[in-house]
């Protein structure tokens, strides 16, 4: 039986995928768990455990990761021994999320320090303003659904550490190291992780296809949900 791995980006928890829960629970396993650590290596303890408790390979696992959960799963990917999963999605996902000389698309590292300073003074003002960030322009009137997916944030230390990672790693090495034929799902609109950085994704990685959702922002999942649940059912239906 195929299962689904949910992995929620920064500052929200697993509780953001209940559309997906409810458009997929009666059919298949799905899993959404809370990431406790903001580390490659608890992913890849996470999916070794898989085949530990459930008795299964990864081949019979499609991954899907969202923003910085996304980036740890790539990172765990590419060390992680034995077969690939059956597929990989990537949702708003950065090779480097922070702006480089030599890659323009990212966010000034300037605008993740300055968060990173305010978390000590007001973490939930933090967490709201980065919601509303999330939605493009027209996604305007999600805005409680928004701050509601950011309702539960981490600790204050465990935020910050997500935000370093963010400001310092860049995965472009790592890439041709991943399995093939990942599915990347970009909102046209995002703010937060803009489509060049999906574009980006879909040259490097082997054989990956590339599903951009018109007037969609950084949470595709939740403010274009049918649409994007379309496309997982599209993965899936192969697997089945």
């Amino acid at each position: 039986m195929t299962t689904l791995v949910f992995f929620h980006g920064w500052g929200a928890s697993g509780r953001v995928w209940e559309r997906q829960v409810a458009a997929f629970g009666d059919r298949v396993t799905v899993l959404t768990p809370t990431v406790p650590a903001w580390e490659a290596g608890w992913f890849s303890d996470f999916l070794k455990s898989l085949r530990k408790l459930r008795e299964m390979t990864l081949r019979e696992c499609w991954l899907v990761g969202w923003s910085l959960g996304g980036m740890l799963l790539l990172e765990a990917l590419s060390s992680l021994p034995g077969p690939p999963p059956g597929g990989v999605v990537l949702v708003g996902v950065a090779p480097v999320f922070t702006r480089r000389p030599d890659y323009p698309w990212g966010q000034p590292p300037a605008v993740i320090r300055a968060m990173r300073r305010a978390l000590a003074e007001n973490p939930p003002q933090v967490l709201a303003e980065f919601a509303e960030q999330c939605l493009a322009p027209g996604e305007a009137a999600l805005v409680s659904q928004a701050r509601e997916a950011f309702a539960a944030p981490a600790a204050a230390g465990t935020l910050a550490a997500g935000l370093d990672y963010l400001l310092n790693r860049d995965l472009r090495p790592l890439l041709p190291r991943l399995p093939a034929g990942a599915v990347v799902i970009q909102g046209q609109e995002d703010r937060i992780v803009p489509p060049a950085q999906g574009r980006f994704l879909k040259e490097q990685l082997s054989g990956a296809r590339l599903n951009l959702l018109p007037g969609a922002g950084h949470l595709p999942f939740l403010t274009k949900a049918a649409a994007f649940n379309r496309i997982l059912e599209k993965c899936l239906s192969p697997a089945r």
